[in-house]
């Protein structure tokens, strides 16, 4: 995930569902979305369910670029995911997240989903937008989980 020339790494698995989560967030939550988070929505959900394998991506300086506003919305939406996995902990189970048909055909979870590791990558995605991150693109990972706070 990269956002003005700053970013971490994190397995595809977590930011696959982040963004199917975030997508369906924009969706639910705004609407009357503008054309821009329109488009970041559907990108979103593509990025989510196609199965890039090593390639996803958030393309947030496309669909945010520097404007604080929409910087505000998404950060507005990745706060409400974030408490959407604090209600699912300690885990997703494994047929609402099979339903999200993240990864492509190829994935499929055989046990419940850890919400851990996706609020290691909610916190870490949420830094990233305020700015907090700091390295380039790939020297921060987000691996270790954070317990439910």
């Amino acid at each position: 995930m990269a956002y003005r020339e700053h970013g971490f790494w994190a397995r595809d698995v977590r930011a696959e569902v982040w963004l199917y989560l975030l997508s369906e967030e924009a969706v639910a939550s705004v609407t009357e979305r503008p054309a821009w988070l329109d488009a970041a929505q559907e990108d979103w959900r593509v990025q989510a369910t196609t199965g890039f394998m090593g390639c996803v991506s958030s393309c947030l300086d496309q669909h945010l670029g520097v404007a604080p506003d929409r910087v505000a919305a998404v950060l507005a939406l990745s706060e409400r995911v974030r408490e959407r996995l604090l209600r699912w902990a300690p885990a997703i189970p494994k047929d609402v997240v099979n339903g999200f048909g993240t990864g492509g055909e190829s994935e499929s979870f055989d046990r419940d989903l850890e919400t851990g590791l996706l609020l290691t990558f909610a916190d870490t995605f949420i830094a990233l937008l305020r700015g907090e991150i700091t390295g380039a693109p790939g020297t921060v990972t987000a691996y270790r989980p954070r317990p439910p706070t």
